[in-house]
């Protein structure tokens, strides 16, 4: 019989000793999940460029956002370019007449060449982003109307 006690509360011991440990790995997580934090200034600039209007800005001015991850300043340039350039395109296509003539289609190829990278190198998280800003008098009824 009292080999039987010994074992029951050796047994209720170390179950109790088992869930408190398993307890304190579950508040260490949680007390690590809610250190990590997003900086304020960070979350602005996210939203800047994550969330910048992206199309006909006014009836003069067209604009898309663009990021890159290379290591130079040279590199990351040249990489938003020629991704802007063809986000553009796309973008722009969406804006034209169905139907569009071949001619229509390389005026439009030229247009999307036509634009600037600006708000270079703004860096979040290793990520770099960039605006593409095409400006053009009457872009818009260029684009919507005037292409065959």
């Amino acid at each position: 019989m009292n080999k039987q006690l010994t074992i029951a509360f050796f047994t209720l011991f170390l179950a109790f000793t088992l869930t408190q440990c398993k307890s304190k790995e579950i508040k260490e997580t949680k007390e690590v999940k809610e250190t990590i934090e997003t900086k304020p200034e960070e979350t602005e600039l996210v939203i800047e460029f994550t969330k910048a209007k992206e199309g006909f800005l006014s009836e003069s001015l067209f604009q898309v956002a663009v990021s890159s991850v290379l290591p130079t300043e040279k590199e990351r340039e040249e990489e938003a370019k020629t991704i802007a350039e063809q986000k553009s395109l796309n973008l722009l296509k969406t804006y034209t007449i169905p139907n569009l003539s071949d001619k229509g289609k390389k005026e439009l190829r030229e247009i999307s060449k036509e634009g600037k990278i600006v708000n270079k190198n703004v860096s979040i998280g290793g990520r770099y982003f960039f605006l593409y800003q095409i400006q053009k008098p009457n872009l818009k009824r260029l684009v919507t109307k005037d292409l065959e």
